[in-house]
């Protein structure tokens, strides 16, 4: 193996962490990296997020206008 191989095996491993690290972190709490995280209703009473249905109505309105 060369340098090149080692750098690519060491980028796969740096990511497969981070990804395995964001897995965890988000079945700990439910919100994972969310900004409002801290003052967000749903974090607190277990309700629907307020975010994600914020990001599927734009995603719906942005469909329905093709």
């Amino acid at each position: 193996m060369n340098v090149t191989d080692l750098l690519i095996i060491a980028v796969i491993a740096a990511l497969l962490a981070l990804a395995i690290r964001s897995i965890v972190r988000s079945r700990a709490n439910g919100c994972s990296d969310c900004g409002s995280r801290g003052s967000c209703s749903a974090h607190v009473t277990g309700a629907p997020c307020p975010a994600a249905q914020d990001m599927l109505r734009h995603v719906e309105d942005s469909l329905n206008k093709s």
